[in-house]
């Protein structure tokens, strides 16, 4: 426990009128006093500290005007005997305590949600509507005088009740904490999106005909999908059978029957929004043909959607173990069917595109249709039809751009960047999607992956070209040019008069009234924070001419800063006679 000690009264004169944040007290008459702020003793011989004398320490003057209290909590003005208001006895061993309880440390705010659901995703935090956030408060010491906060970047208000959430968007909430004697708690920011919208689920079956019927080679998907907090859960059912869990990885039907079914499916996303359900009728017919696809080139798969790239080729391959293949028949995106001699490029447009096929055996002679699926026994032929959904051609590469995050300002039309500033690249793909970003530095031919922000040491004039890939190989480039300065400022000192002498340790000596100038430079980017530091006195920026300088030895301490970070510091130790 620390003490400020006197041997007299003394009144204690905190500039009150001007400062009404640095000080506070409670119901019980504890006095609170901000940690940071200078303290002022006054002596006086009235109650009403009308007449007063500022009080000067002679032994301590460097740290006593102001003084600081030293101590987190309670700090004592005292005198070491008591003396009786009376008689003027001195009471030995019995002291008189004034309390002062020093408070330099901001509160801390808490956040708690109410009556919505949570979920968060690739940093991400999302809920559903009927979200309450509540906001509180602690202090250890003078006590929160207040919560302040914005939604969404406007205003700052103070926290009085329950903030409620129920519009669908992205909504950003930055609060913090002030105490009774104006601590002030460094803000805080939370980010989350409001999900009303539940997710849509659909249905792709991989070898169905025209007339609905699928064969036990046949593949059934449900492709779910969420543009927010994304999709929890997916849900089926065949028939009367109860509701199972879908398993990303297709539906298993070789347990029904041949004949008429039905499958009812439905998407929960992961804030509990529900999609309504949905029904789809097909039959089940045993007997399946046999027709393979095979992708030759660039394709990527997620969450059951097939990507391909313009490079990408279509293989169908059929096998019949009677009579056998006479011809395979393909049509895209709806168009006639045509014969099918060798692997196939799909449309040059972006997009989703479906690819229908079927077989015909050697017994069709030229009597089938390309429109009616149908089996004649004995001397017929029999024709099979698979449908191919959603295959999505990605013809472009993703959008790719960059940011500065610290240290950089334009001129011109001239981007300025330092050694200590940092480059950062992203990238979206709405189609196959992104895959990675790489990098090159002006004639450089290798390019390098990026996985962080980066920082650059080449002097000057510089082009940096970037690169960007999606999940099918397809690239994009751009790049941009900039200017790299990582020159120093230069800092010059000046005396008003020349030195009178020559220590004997070599240090010059200067009279009692010069003055010392400071000046700096910067060629390219110019001076951002010019400060000095006397001796061991707190830094400070430079406004003007050093003056009034007490006798002996000091060192001065001069650092500048440009607007890219550049420093240069220097020290300089001289007299005073």
């Amino acid at each position: 426990m620390k003490y400020i000690s006197f041997f007299v009264f003394v009144f204690l004169s905190t500039l009150l009128h001007s400062q009404t944040t640095h000080q506070y007290t409670d119901s019980t008459g504890n006095f609170y006093w901000n940690k940071t702020a200078p303290l002022y003793l006054f002596v006086s011989n009235s109650p009403d500290g009308k007449e007063n004398k500022r009080l000067i320490s002679q032994k301590s003057a460097k740290y006593s005007n102001p003084v600081f209290l030293d101590t987190e909590g309670v700090n004592f003005i005292r005198t070491r005997n008591a003396v009786d208001p009376e008689t003027k006895k001195v009471l030995e061993g019995v002291e008189v305590l004034f309390e002062i309880y020093a408070d330099g440390t901001a509160p801390e705010t808490m956040v708690k949600y109410e009556g919505a659901i949570k979920h968060e995703t690739e940093g991400v935090v999302y809920f559903k509507s009927g979200l309450g956030v509540t906001l509180s408060s602690q202090d250890a010491l003078s006590g929160t005088k207040r919560i302040r906060y914005a939604i969404n970047n406007k205003d700052f208000t103070t926290y009085e009740s329950l903030l409620l959430f129920d519009e669908q968007g992205k909504f950003s909430l930055t609060y913090f904490s002030e105490d009774n004697v104006g601590n002030v708690e460094q803000e805080k920011t939370l980010r989350f999106e409001i999900d009303n919208e539940p997710s849509y689920s659909d249905l792709t079956i991989n070898g169905i005909t025209e007339k609905d019927v699928i064969s036990l080679d046949s593949k059934m998907y449900i492709l779910a999908l969420d543009s927010m907090s994304g999709v929890g859960s997916v849900f089926y059912k065949f028939d009367n059978e109860p509701f199972v869990v879908y398993k990303s990885n297709g539906i298993p039907f070789s347990h029904l029957g041949e004949g008429p079914h039905s499958i009812t499916y439905y998407s929960v996303d992961n804030v509990k929004n529900q999609e309504e359900e949905k029904t789809f009728e097909f039959y089940l017919d045993k007997s399946p043909p046999l027709m393979v696809a095979d992708v030759l080139g660039d394709r990527f798969i997620v969450n059951d959607q097939v990507y391909f790239s313009g490079r990408t080729k279509l293989k169908l391959t059929a096998v019949d173990n009677k009579v056998g293949v006479k011809n395979i028949m393909v049509s895209i995106d709806g168009g006639e069917f045509e014969k099918y001699d060798q692997p196939i490029y799909l449309p040059s447009v972006s997009g989703l595109h479906s690819i229908r096929y079927y077989s015909v055996d050697n017994l069709d002679n030229s009597t089938i249709s390309a429109t009616k699926s149908s089996y004649v026994g004995r001397g017929g032929f029999e024709e099979y039809k698979h449908n191919v959904n959603k295959v999505y051609v990605d013809l472009t590469g993703p959008v790719i751009n960059f940011r500065v995050l610290n240290h950089q300002f334009t001129r011109g039309d001239t981007l300025f960047i330092g050694p200590y500033s940092e480059i950062k690249f992203d990238g979206t793909d709405g189609e196959s999607g992104f895959n990675n970003i790489t990098y090159s530095l002006n004639d450089e031919i290798a390019e390098n992956k990026y996985s962080e922000p980066i920082t650059l040491k080449v002097r000057g004039y510089n082009t940096l070209n970037y690169y960007g890939y999606d999940n099918v190989n397809n690239r994009n480039v751009s790049k941009f040019s900039f200017f790299l300065d990582d020159e120093k400022p230069k800092i010059y000192v000046q005396f008003s008069f020349g030195s009178i002498a020559k220590a004997e340790d070599g240090l010059l000596v200067y009279p009692e009234n010069v003055g010392v100038f400071l000046s700096a430079t910067d060629k390219v980017s110019g001076i951002r924070q010019f400060t000095y530091q006397l001796d061991d006195m707190p830094e400070k920026a430079y406004a003007g001419q050093i003056s009034g300088l007490k006798k002996g030895k000091h060192t001065l301490t001069v650092t500048a800063y440009d607007f890219l970070n550049n420093r240069d510091t220097q020290q300089l130790t001289f007299y005073i006679q």
